[in-house]
């Protein structure tokens, strides 16, 4: 008998789309066709690969060259790139034979863009579908461009992240943000380069999920905020302990709902997970699954357009602002990193008794 699973083993691991395909050299999701990217500064370039492998990156007559680590991460840097409104090709090849090649890059000026619904709401859905559709349809290609991250929550920071369409030309303006490309358009107009938009939001989200974790931590008024985080993760203390009670509860529910189904009475509320495991927008898994992924891609600034769904946040919003802003200084290594958003608009009808939106458009007025 064991002779026998040996053998059909054998034979499994042997048949035709079942053995282990060979890993592909891989890219990061913001290197795709099309791309733009970031004049005057060092370009970080980086993907996957197997451990070990040599991986060499060519663009406007530069050639560097990373090895894969144990992990399979590579990255290099290329020098300082001049602006450039001819599309090139960009080539990236390793040592075992395998290479991508991307087409139609510029180089210019590449912007991030967050938030919730106000900056997802599209160019042509909107008061810029004029604006959008003069850009697609004029007779020279006008070199602004987007690309859209995917929305993913995580726990912990993602290297992985994934775009449905990469980079898309101005053709495709009406799917562009709409404040997003007004933004690019004025740019444009003022400088003459290219513009590119790295675009990663979500519609009814609040700040916190936008930011990084460890400047949640680090920020005195946010304790609430770094429990909720804490208390999800397994790999902490707080979170063992959140986890053990969990279960607890969880075991204790199990008997009473039993109890309650035999007797045809009402079943209670099931226990909820710990902290942040139970939701998908909570502190800092937009940012772990959506942002991270794209960092260290070269920037110029960020741009930022929120606040409804922390309505009701009052001043302590101006903490998240600091935590937001930090926090992507941080992970980018910008200290100085420019950062713009818009104060929100007069919102609803007028309610005394509810003052924190008002309290929202002030810290927004004074940060």
């Amino acid at each position: 008998m064991n002779t026998f699973i040996a053998s059909m083993l054998l034979g499994l691991s042997m048949a035709p789309g079942l053995v282990a395909a060979e890993q592909q050299l891989e890219l990061a999701v913001p290197f795709t066709d099309n791309m733009i990217l970031q004049r005057e500064s060092a370009v970080p370039v980086w993907g996957w690969d197997v451990p070990g492998t040599k991986v060499i990156v060519q663009f406007a007559g530069q050639a560097k060259t990373a090895v894969a680590d144990k992990h399979g991460d590579w990255m290099v840097k290329l020098d300082p790139l001049k602006v450039s409104r001819e599309e090139r090709t960009f080539a990236v090849k390793n040592n075992r034979g395998q290479a991508i090649t991307l087409k139609g890059v510029l180089v210019g000026e590449v912007w991030f863009s967050s938030g919730q619904s106000n900056m997802v709401w599209t160019a042509g859905k909107s008061m810029c579908n004029q604006l959008a559709r003069d850009l697609a349809s004029a007779k020279e290609d006008i070199p602004i461009r987007e690309i859209n991250i995917n929305t993913v929550s995580a726990l912990y920071p993602q290297k992985r992240a994934t775009s449905d369409d990469g980079w898309k030309k101005v053709s495709a303006a009406s799917g562009f943000s709409a404040l997003s490309l007004s933004f690019a358009h004025d740019l444009y107009k003022e400088l003459g380069v290219p513009i590119g938009i790295l675009l990663s939001a979500h519609s009814n989200t609040r700040i916190e999920a936008f930011t990084q974790r460890y400047a949640i931590e680090a920020h005195a008024k946010l304790k609430d905020d770094a429990d909720l985080i804490r208390d999800a993760d397994p790999l902490t203390a707080q979170g063992r302990k959140a986890y053990d009670q969990y279960y607890a509860d969880l075991k204790a529910w199990q008997v009473t709902a039993g109890e309650a189904m035999e007797k045809g009475g009402r079943v209670p509320a099931r226990p909820k997970l710990p902290g942040i495991a139970g939701m998908w927008r909570g502190p800092s898994q937009f940012f772990n699954g959506k942002i991270a992924p794209v960092i260290p891609y070269a920037i110029r600034g960020a741009i930022w357009c929120q606040g409804t769904s922390n309505s009701g946040d009052g001043r302590i919003y101006a903490a998240r602002m600091e935590a937001l802003v930090k926090g992507w200084r941080d992970a980018w290594g910008m200290p100085d990193l420019p950062f713009y958003f818009t104060q929100m608009q007069c919102y609803g009808s007028p309610d005394p008794d509810n003052v924190g939106f008002a309290d929202v458009r002030q810290v927004q007025h004074l940060f």
